[in-house]
């Protein structure tokens, strides 16, 4: 039995869009901890190959200290064969830390646009696979219905896009991956990750990120574990496991507070709905508060910290709206009256914005006119 871990899209050393910097440096370290932890999981399972499908570097960002980090990782591994096809993000140009630093001999690089392979005799395995030379690669090499050993373990290594017709990220198509002929395509660019499907007779999926960098990239992420092992009548075998490997997650919910009083209502919300979506504190989350509230509500949002809900990290985004009477505040002859009035035309704006900024001076006008604490915001 082959055991292979298909991962890829790593990103290595890439900046983290975070408002506190020391959790973004924080969150740039754990990246790194994450392929540690895969290769971890790579002898600890006595893995026969890890394929990291592109994108392992996050080109121009690519530090000393990382290059040194997954070197000393790759070479705590010599058992393990270690497959590379570098991608639009990590492209193996003349500047590339593929071509300029020197890698142990258990790691094998793809250098060329053309379909090449790599091949592992000691335990029954072929790679195919290219590598982008730019951040541009217009064309799929596989224009051939490809010629594969069938005593082998065909496996195709590479970084394209299925998902976008004429993509300039290598466009690959399922046509292209049953030309592949081979027994399961690696791919990698897809960051959401996919299910393993078929084309022809070929396996295939996107792995996915092994750790979100944004909230663009929300859930837990990992790698698929492959095991292929061949049966009589040259019948091989398939599994396929998704396994997480992420040290945090990133969620964002859209919560409806109408009728909250006070920070206190605020907090217990968030707590309800993380519980329904089973956030813990390992998660970078962002929280966007609906609904109708008292202009003279002291919901104190700005207030709310990561270590009130137990997570990580915490955006909040107050997108509430006051409720009020307004026959009553037009016919006010108090300054509330005359704030409302002021502020009317804007809060029946037809753009969201200024409705939005509407409500939230009237919110805080009236909370300063009823005398309570005003928050700096």
């Amino acid at each position: 039995m082959v055991k292979i871990i298909h991962t890829g899209d790593i990103h290595l050393d890439a900046p983290f869009s975070l408002y506190d910097p020391r959790k973004a440096q924080a969150r740039k370290n754990e990246l790194r901890g994450v392929f540690s932890s895969i290769v971890v999981y790579a002898k600890t399972e006595k893995a026969d190959m890890v394929i990291i499908s592109g994108d392992f570097f996050d080109h121009g960002y690519v530090t000393k200290e990382t290059l040194a980090h997954i070197n000393e990782q790759f070479s705590s591994a010599p058992d393990c064969k270690f497959v590379i096809a570098p991608g639009n993000h990590d492209c193996a140009d003349a500047k590339s830390p593929y071509k300029k630093a020197v890698f142990p001999p258990n790691v094998y690089i793809f250098e060329s646009e053309e379909l090449s392979k790599f091949e592992f005799p000691d335990i029954g395995v072929d790679v195919y696979g290219w590598a982008f030379t730019s951040p541009q690669m217009d064309k799929c090499p596989i224009e051939h219905y490809v010629t594969v050993n069938p005593e082998r373990i065909n496996i195709l290594a590479c970084h394209g896009d299925m998902l976008t017709k004429n993509s300039h990220s290598c466009p690959i198509t399922t046509d292209d991956i049953a030309r592949s002929n081979c027994d399961y395509a690696a791919l990698g660019h897809i960051h959401a990750g996919t299910e393993v499907k078929r084309a022809g007779n070929t396996y295939y999926a996107y792995c996915g990120c092994p750790e979100g960098r944004s909230f663009d990239e929300c859930g837990t992420k990992g790698a698929i574990i492959c095991t292929f092992e061949r049966q009589s009548g040259g019948i091989i075998k398939t599994d396929f496991n998704y396994k997480r490997f992420c040290r945090r997650r990133y969620e964002k919910l859209s919560i409806d507070i109408t009728g909250a009083d006070g920070q206190s209502a605020v907090i217990n919300a968030i707590k309800a709905a993380m519980i329904k979506k089973n956030i813990g504190s390992d998660t970078l989350l962002r929280v966007t508060l609906t609904g109708a509230v008292s202009p003279e509500a002291q919901l104190c949002t700005e207030k709310i910290t990561e270590s009130d809900i137990g997570v990580f990290y915490l955006e909040l985004r107050d997108e509430t709206l006051p409720v009020f009477s307004s026959e009553a505040l037009k016919d006010d002859l108090s300054l509330k009256g005359a704030l409302f009035r002021e502020l009317l035309p804007k809060l029946e704006s037809d753009d969201p914005e200024v409705r939005k900024t509407a409500a939230e001076a009237l919110r805080y006008g009236l909370a300063a006119l009823s005398g309570s604490d005003v928050i700096d915001f």
